[in-house]
């Protein structure tokens, strides 16, 4: 398995595995291509935008994205997105991505992720160290 920044041309690989990633519980959401990729593109297309992908042979089985958000004292980094296809959640792939996200952050003295989340993976959330 790899973990490897988001390059443009990765954006319908990652709008495929949200897709998938949301057909399963609890989102049970039907997305259409367009959307999704739209959405992969209007989060990569914020102020200093940064994901990262988790690959298999298969092809792209994951990602989280977001975006620097400029504070008066230090800068933030708010996390749009992050999926996992239904076949490897579970698996700590959710778990590695923010991981890797945390180690890119702290080279560029971003000491704090902000994110939105459902209550259904607020357990995740705290298992990965967020509060």
């Amino acid at each position: 398995m790899e973990f490897e920044t988001v390059l443009p041309e990765d954006m319908e690989d990652l709008a495929t595995a949200m897709k998938r990633a949301y057909s399963d519980e609890p989102w049970s959401e039907s997305w259409t291509d367009e959307k999704a990729v739209r959405r992969i593109r209007g989060i990569m297309s914020n102020f200093e935008s940064f994901g990262i992908r988790a690959e298999e042979d298969d092809g792209v089985i994951g990602g989280v994205l977001g975006f620097v958000d400029p504070y008066a004292d230090e800068d933030f980094f708010f996390v749009s997105e992050l999926v996992v296809v239904p076949e490897w959640k579970r698996k700590e792939i959710g778990k590695t991505l923010l991981s890797e996200l945390e180690r890119h952050l702290k080279e560029k003295e971003i000491g704090t992720m902000q994110l939105i989340s459902i209550a259904n993976n607020q357990n995740f959330y705290g298992k990965s160290g967020f509060v």
